[in-house]
């Protein structure tokens, strides 16, 4: 199956050093064309840095990222235009508190993507609407709960239409009765077969939608395959370890 799949984002020998500390060692993976990818670890293990090389958020000390055929790790390369296909979703929002939800939602799109206004409104409210969110256009981020942030973060990654969406704990910082339902907005997004690569500790998920688990620990890649391989029938000690305090 994964010889006419499209690879979406090819890792090469990736590491990342900040000054001595080598946080990832030698990361190597593939992720193709609709693949949903939980990648799982304790914390302090690499996931969320491996996370934010990939769109370039952290400069690559070596190896290679190659997103869409694109290498991210080349000073040469313009990262902002590799960023509008690829969203990203923050464990804290990242909203910007002094503009409303619609503010919000057609920041980039008429910023970077030079997108008129009013596509922009027209398109941002067909997002919310997905999300559940329609009716809180003209909130302020300080108006709305976590998981409602979190749902308009979501949204607000999708406006720039991207092909591939990167989350960071997404749910880490909400209150558990608020979990639900931003994993629901991504059970469904993987259902429509976004390319989706997402760093949480939500074990639940990994094993209910990741077409692929990794697990990650002390910067290195320990074990990945499908959630029964990774999370049910582990065949790494640390990865066992790792789950037998979480599950």
């Amino acid at each position: 199956m994964e010889e006419n799949r499209k690879v979406k984002i090819h890792v090469s020998h990736l590491k990342k050093s900040f000054g001595s500390l080598e946080v990832l060692k030698d990361i190597n993976t593939d992720i193709y064309e609709g693949e949903v990818v939980v990648v799982l670890g304790p914390s302090g293990s690499g996931k969320s840095t491996f996370l934010r090389c990939i769109n370039r958020l952290e400069d690559i000390t070596s190896g290679d990222v190659i997103v869409d055929g694109i290498n991210v790790s080349d000073k040469k390369t313009d990262i902002n235009k590799v960023r509008e296909n690829v969203g990203m979703v923050f464990q804290h929002f990242n909203l910007f508190n002094n503009l409303d939800v619609m503010g919000n939602m057609i920041l980039a799109p008429v910023e970077t993507k030079k997108a008129k206004k009013a596509e922009a409104k027209e398109n941002a409210l067909k997002l919310l609407e997905r999300v559940g969110l329609q009716d809180k256009v003209n909130a302020f981020p300080a108006q709305l709960s976590g998981g409602q942030k979190q749902r308009v973060a979501i949204a607000r990654a999708l406006a720039m239409n991207p092909d591939i969406l990167l989350f960071d704990e997404p749910t880490s910082a909400l209150d558990p009765e608020m979990v639900g339902e931003v994993l629901a907005v991504m059970k469904q997004l993987a259902r429509e077969g976004m390319t989706m690569v997402v760093v949480t500790h939500e074990i639940g998920f990994a094993r209910e939608v990741a077409d692929r688990v990794i697990f990650m620990e002390g910067g290195y890649i320990v074990e990945e395959g499908t959630p029964e391989e990774v999370i049910l029938n582990p065949s790494e000690e640390r990865t066992k370890d790792f789950l037998s305090k979480v599950l």
